[in-house]
């Protein structure tokens, strides 16, 4: 009878369905409580550096189920720790680069200091804890733990606050990488990078398959069923970016909203016997 537990156990499909970037907008926070209440949007990660952390705690506190995480910020905005503390990560006006790809200039010229991505990473999850949000992973803006330093920082806030979940991994490549080229070519670089970054660090925690970085904040009806049909046995992540503008009173048919709310994908995730989860629920 274990053994037969045991054996189900490892057969079953287990799926977080993760928006990322709660609090970088009106349209993003309504996307994803709309996802969330009348779709299969399980988990979001807020945004590390997002401007005003009670409001977000308000807006969080009408969906008790979601599960929460903390996407930890580098580019966009203000850090968390004092400009002067971390400096390679801000310009002369004490602000983040305004881009990702601006970091990746500052990594790839050997100017970002890992003690100062460290330092604001404890920073956001401090400042998030305090909040009083239950963290239960970290995530990194546009995926730049696939970045060593930015990853070996990742892990050591996880450690520091016992958080179990940490995001590392980018997907395989896929046909649909063909229809948009230069977003393809970014994907499968961040992906190189984000082996690299896993095989330096060895075998630390490298959570669920994540798939979806290529589509996120694009995703429709006819990629997520092809997800779904992909999934083996184990623990995955769909990542997304609904938006919805707040005054809308329904989410566009062509929209990723609508997408996440498809009755056709939920008939798919009943008949594989997926289990929908929370990144909390698979550690």
């Amino acid at each position: 009878m274990l053994e037969s537990a045991v054996a189900h156990s490892a057969a079953s499909i287990r799926l977080v369905v993760n928006a990322d970037g709660f609090g970088t907008s009106a349209a993003r926070n309504h996307g994803i409580l709309a996802a969330h209440s009348d779709g299969f949007v399980t988990s979001t990660s807020v945004l590390g550096n997002a401007a005003d952390a009670p409001a977000v705690m308000a807006e969080l506190a009408s969906a008790p189920s979601l599960g929460t995480g903390l996407l930890l910020a580098l580019a966009g905005g203000s850090p968390a720790a004092p400009p002067v503390d971390v400096p390679s990560l801000v310009g002369p006006e004490g602000r983040f680069p305004p881009r990702s790809r601006d970091v990746l200039l500052v990594w790839a010229k050997a100017a970002l200091r890992g003690e100062d991505v460290e330092q604001e990473f404890a920073a956001q999850v401090a400042r998030w804890r305090d909040a009083g949000l239950r963290i239960d992973h970290l995530a990194s803006q546009d995926n730049l733990a696939a970045l060593p330093v930015v990853a070996l920082a990742a892990e050591r806030a996880a450690r520091r606050y016992g958080i179990a979940g940490l995001r590392t991994s980018v997907e395989k490549p896929t046909l649909a990488w063909a229809a948009d080229v230069p977003r393809a070519l970014t994907t499968a670089a961040m992906g190189a990078l984000s082996w690299y970054a896993r095989h330096h660090l060895g075998t630390l925690r490298h959570g669920p398959q994540t798939w979806g970085h290529f589509e996120a904040g694009h995703l429709d009806e006819i990629r997520l069923l092809e997800i779904l049909g992909r999934l083996g046995p184990g623990s995955h992540e769909i990542l997304c970016a609904p938006n919805l503008d707040p005054g809308a009173p329904t989410a566009p048919a062509d929209s990723e909203v609508a997408a996440l709310c498809s009755r056709r994908v939920r008939e798919a995730i009943r008949a594989r016997a997926i289990e929908l989860c929370r990144w909390s629920d698979l550690f």
